[in-house]
Formats: C-alpha cells, sequence, structure tokens
C-alpha cells in the first residue's frame, strides 16, 4: 500500500511561526553593542515610532555581570532595527539584518573590573584603621589621615565600614563596585517628583 501524510495547516503556520522567531533570534546575537553609528542613525531614531523597531539587550560579562562595552557615562550603545516591512531614511528595501540606529542604555560601569565590592568592605573591616580602605578606593588623603590618627580613633573606622558595607562611599573614579556574582549591589534611586497627599474626599 501506498501511505499518504496529511498535513494540517494550523501546524504549518505554527512551524513558520517558530522559524520566524528562531531567525529573528539569530539576527539579535549577530550584533548586540554598536562599535561605531550607522548612517542612518538621525533619520532613523528621530522618525521611527515605538513598535516599529526592536532593539537587543547587551551582552552581559559573566565575571563582572555587567554589559560589555559600558562607558564610562553609565551607558552601552545597543543595536536597534527596524521592524518586518518598515522602512526609514533613504533606505528603500527592508533588511532584518542592517542595523538602522544606536540607541543608549543605562548600565553599571565597574571601569575594568578594578574595585571588587567585598575586597573593599574586608578592607575597612580588617585593616580600616589604617586607612587601607581608603587607599584601594583612591581616596589617598583621607587614607593618610586615618593612618594618622588609627581611623580617627576607631570611630572613622566604623563610620567608613559602614559606608561602604551600603554602598554609600564608592570608587573616586565615580565607577561602581563589581562582583563576580550577583551579591548585594545596591542601586541609589533619586526623585524630584511632587508627592500629593490623597484625601478622603471624593472626586467631582
Amino acid at each position: 500500500g501506498v501511505s499518504t501524510m496529511v498535513f494540517n495547516t494550523s501546524d504549518l503556520s505554527s512551524v513558520i511561526i517558530i522559524l520566524v522567531v528562531l531567525s529573528h533570534c539569530l539576527s539579535f546575537s549577530k550584533s548586540a553593542t554598536c562599535s561605531e553609528l550607522p548612517e542612518t542613525q538621525f533619520d532613523c531614531e528621530q522618525t521611527l515610532l515605538p513598535g516599529q523597531y526592536y532593539c537587543t539587550s547587551p551582552d552581559i560579562d559573566t565575571n563582572s555581570q555587567t554589559a560589555i562595552g559600558c562607558r564610562s557615562n553609565g551607558t552601552v550603545l545597543v543595536t536597534c532595527y527596524a521592524a518586518p516591512n518598515v522602512t526609514c531614511s533613504n533606505i528603500t528595501e527592508y533588511d532584518p539584518d542592517e542595523v538602522v540606529f544606536c540607541r543608549e542604555e543605562k548600565c553599571r560601569y565597574v571601569n575594568g573590573q578594578r574595585y571588587n565590592y567585598y575586597v573593599a568592605v574586608a578592607l575597612s573591616l580588617f585593616l580600616g584603621m589604617f586607612g587601607i580602605d581608603r587607599f584601594y578606593l583612591g581616596y589617598p588623603a583621607i587614607g593618610l589621615l586615618k593612618l594618622c590618627t588609627v581611623g580617627f580613633f576607631f570611630i572613622g573606622q566604623l563610620v567608613d565600614f559602614i559606608l561602604i558595607l551600603v554602598q554609600a562611599v564608592g570608587p573616586s573614579d565615580r565607577s561602581e563596585y563589581y562582583s563576580p556574582f550577583y551579591g548585594p549591589l545596591l542601586i541609589q534611586v533619586n526623585t524630584t517628583n511632587t508627592y500629593f497627599e490623597v484625601t478622603d474626599e471624593p472626586c467631582v
């Protein structure tokens, strides 16, 4: 007998959708950060609306848990692509692999893994009375004062230990601490928004 295979249209459409998603994922892995701005940077960034483009996520360095290519201003350039069948600038044909513009994303700048959070805490706890923690973080003047006064008579050592522990005191170059794994790193959030008092009076 002759065997026949019957394909369901819904199954075929599911396979097509999976292939499309895989092709987009492969395009993401090609380039996650911008080495240079494309020629269409200004036009496409100004004309494309949300939903007409998608941007990649930056690659993460597993040693420092930070974005690869993070700059000293705390941003990293990620690649952005036009959505299917969307064109901008002088582009006439849609190319899914063409970077149309680069966008800045916030990142943690660790200055080449220079300042380890756990090393800073350990130095402050055990050698803080000699100012070694301040020397390590790039504050030689304060470190010298602590060395001459035995950590400001141990009071300055205790204060510095608490400030470093809660990350209120960081490296002098304004970079951030790094840790070799996900640890208790803090993010300071500042706001200038006005707070309004909520009353029990009904809205009119």
